[in-house]
This record gives structure tokens, C-alpha cells and sequence, in this order.
């Protein structure tokens, strides 16, 4: 379960370092971190606590999708079948999806008219990028 838990979080350290530098580099970059203090938020009031704001936010909800995507991510070695290298293409792939559509579902994104197929293409870059690299971290274990 710990190496699990360690290539689920490789998957998710690339998958938000990716995501940050590309969100400096491309005005279209897709706002994973806007999505997810407004989830933050969201699970606050819903508890009736008052949501963090600014740097504390921010943190609060990098902090979160690092925890969620490598639980998510963690799944690369759990049982034969596919091979690694396959559950973390089709891990990727079908949260990458999820993430360029569920947003506007869920109300986590305003601006989902503004967003451009490039936004959503680089979505699924991302998490496909996140994907990979549990998967190559799962390959590279030493195996007992």
C-alpha cells in the first residue's frame, strides 16, 4: 500500500507542477487551481465553516488536489491487469475528461464560456502527464 500511496503521489506532484507552470506560461491555461479553491470554499460553507481567502485558499486547495490525486493516482499498481504503463494512460485519460467537463456540472467554473478547446486539450494533457508518471514510477519500484 505504501508504494501504492508513493506512485499515486508522484502522479500528483507532476500532474500540479506541470499544471502551475503552465498556468504562468499560456493565458489559457486551465484554471485547476481557481477550480479547486472554489471546491475549498464550497466544502466549507457546506460544513459551516468560513472558507480560508487568499495565500491560505490557495494553499488549502493545492494542498487537496495533491491529496486526492494521489489517492486517485495510487490505483497505477494496485492489481495486475492492464500493466502500469496502461492503468496510468486510461487513469489519466478518463480524469483528464472528467476535469475539462465536470467543472461547468458542478458549478466550480464560471468562465467555462471563455474556455477554448486548447483549455481543455491541455486538461487532459495534464492529468495524462500525472497518470504517467505513477505509472513510471510504479515501473521503476524494485519489485520483492
Amino acid at each position: 500500500m505504501i508504494r501504492a500511496l508513493f506512485n499515486g503521489f508522484v502522479g500528483a506532484v507532476a500532474l500540479t507542477t506541470a499544471h502551475q507552470a503552465l498556468r504562468r506560461a499560456l493565458p489559457d491555461a486551465p484554471q485547476l487551481d481557481r477550480m479547486g479553491m472554489k471546491g475549498v470554499a464550497k466544502v466549507c460553507n457546506a460544513v459551516g465553516r468560513r472558507p480560508p481567502t487568499g495565500s491560505a485558499l490557495f494553499l488549502f486547495a493545492l494542498l487537496g488536489d495533491i491529496l486526492t490525486n494521489t489517492f486517485y493516482f495510487s490505483q497505477v499498481g494496485s492489481k495486475p491487469g492492464l500493466g502500469s504503463l496502461g492503468k496510468g494512460l486510461s487513469l489519466g485519460l478518463s480524469a483528464g475528461l472528467g476535469a475539462a467537463a465536470l467543472p461547468v456540472v458542478m458549478s466550480l467554473d464560471s468562465g467555462a464560456r471563455r474556455r477554448t478547446r486548447r483549455t481543455g486539450a491541455l486538461t487532459v494533457g495534464l492529468f495524462l502527464c500525472g497518470g504517467l508518471a505513477a505509472a513510471m514510477a510504479a515501473q521503476c519500484a524494485p519489485r520483492r
